[in-house]
């Protein structure tokens, strides 16, 4: 127990100095840390609500709405929940707004969705924003 109370900074110390064993202190580290498993469950719900309500703004570049979308596949990704790259692809393209429709169906009619990567989506989104754009 000594060495783990050595390793932890003075925040972290005081929160864990009065535990009895290092079964309680690991465990007191852990939901510091990581969280309970219903704040966890809370984080994932939430995140997935994120993904599932993901839009891109009016004024928003590509860079901006793929940045915004990649922290939120990211963190589900750091919670096991891992989502096909056919349906990040679908996904993206349906955040879409109206203005982009013209792209968005020349994308979904030219391309096969289980073999189209996003890094070719988010390329062809930037050539088409800077087209557009001059």
């Amino acid at each position: 127990m000594h060495i783990l109370l050595c390793t932890t900074g003075p925040e972290e110390h005081s929160k864990v100095f009065s535990c009895d064993n290092t079964k309680e202190f690991w465990h007191k580290l852990e939901v510091v840390h990581e969280g309970t498993n219903e704040v966890n469950e809370t984080k994932i719900g939430l995140l997935n609500l994120n993904y599932e309500n993901f839009k891109m703004d009016l004024n928003e570049d590509i860079k901006t709405v793929f940045n915004r979308f990649s922290i939120i596949v990211n963190e589900l990704k750091g919670f096991g929940d891992v989502i096909p790259e056919d349906k990040l692809v679908r996904k993206l393209i349906y955040s879409l707004p109206e203005s982009w429709d013209s792209k968005k169906t020349t994308i979904i009619e030219a391309k096969n969705f289980k073999e189209f990567k996003l890094d070719e989506l988010i390329g062809s989104l930037l050539t088409h924003e800077l087209m557009s754009n001059p």
